[in-house]
């Protein structure tokens, strides 16, 4: 689509009046309760089990890991999963698996389970070269593979293109807590703050939950969160001096007191990402830009600053 002018001109009155307005909250808090497993950000939907320390789902489940074909013969209890130039073959009660015609040790075997064939996780995810991250404390899988093309971007030389594809890598949580509810109301936008000259770290902010995340190997590692009170005043000592005043956190702060960030603001009404620089004590370089998602080279909500 095409943003206007008019649309963007209605952004403002829509994030004032966005408070008012009742929306969904997902929280994450129940899934904690149980074991449970991420796939490039997409919760499995099926059982989830853990069995002799192996965390098991179902084939479906595994779908979001890329664009792959999957397979299940029922007679023989057997899955195939087919992509990148491989193929794996994994058989209920068979402790061993094939890839590409090698047989390769599994640390547990398929199960059948409510009619259903389970399959090792872990071992299927590595088959593939997907990073794998067990959150003890919340006793979640988190499973990411990132499309090629956003890995080709996170290492280009144009800033704005690398922060782009780091802002859609899939995301790991490393809290030791479930994640911060979200304020039921959608502000229909989001903020973001990079180090200047960086692309590997930056804070996201969305309605009243501002994250930090670090990037590694491809995937973005959420360290922390912080709630967000829009009505507080912040307190001059705050060491995350450009957020608001924060009501709860988890996670440990980075330490950005020496930092100077570059500050992109999107909206979706308008189509329009206001940018700026800033450290403690000014801000400078401020500028928008009017974007269009057909554009040849369109790359994200994430722009270029002259300044930097």
């Amino acid at each position: 689509m095409k943003w206007t002018k008019r649309l963007r001109a209605m952004a403002a009155a829509v994030v004032l009046t966005a408070v008012l307005a009742p929306a969904i909250a997902v929280s994450p808090a129940s899934a904690a309760v149980k074991p449970s497993a991420t796939i490039n950000n997409v919760t499995a939907s099926g059982d989830v089990l853990i069995r002799q320390g192996t965390t098991f789902v179902t084939l479906t489940d595994l779908k979001p890991l890329g664009n792959y074909v999957m397979k299940y013969d029922n007679q023989k209890k057997q899955v195939t999963i087919q992509g990148d130039n491989r193929t794996v073959i994994l058989a209920a009660g068979s402790t061993s698996m094939e890839v590409n015609g090698v047989k390769k040790a599994l640390p547990a075997a398929p199960l059948l389970h409510n009619g259903k064939t389970l399959i090792p996780l872990r071992a299927v995810a590595q088959a593939f070269d997907a990073s794998v991250y067990w959150n003890g404390s919340l006793k979640t899988a988190h499973i990411n593979k990132a499309d090629p093309d956003i890995i080709a971007d996170l290492k280009s030389s144009d800033l704005a293109t690398a922060r782009n594809a780091a802002a859609k890598l899939p995301y790991t949580s490393e809290l030791k807590k479930p994640e911060l509810d979200m304020l039921p109301v959608e502000m229909q936008g989001v903020d973001y703050y990079f180090p200047k000259g960086q692309s590997q770290r930056f804070f996201l902010v969305d309605n009243d939950i501002a994250s930090y995340f670090e990037i590694r190997g491809g995937v973005k590692y959420l360290k922390w969160q912080g709630k967000l009170d829009y009505s507080a005043k912040a307190p001059a000592n705050q060491k995350l001096f450009f957020l608001p005043a924060l009501k709860a956190e988890i996670g440990e702060q980075p330490d950005t007191g020496n930092w100077t960030l570059a500050n992109f603001v999107f909206r979706y009404p308008s189509g329009v990402t206001s940018y700026r620089l800033l450290d403690r004590g000014q801000e400078w370089g401020e500028g928008y830009v009017e974007l269009d998602n057909r554009a040849p080279g369109y790359k994200g909500e994430i722009v270029t600053i002259p300044e930097e």
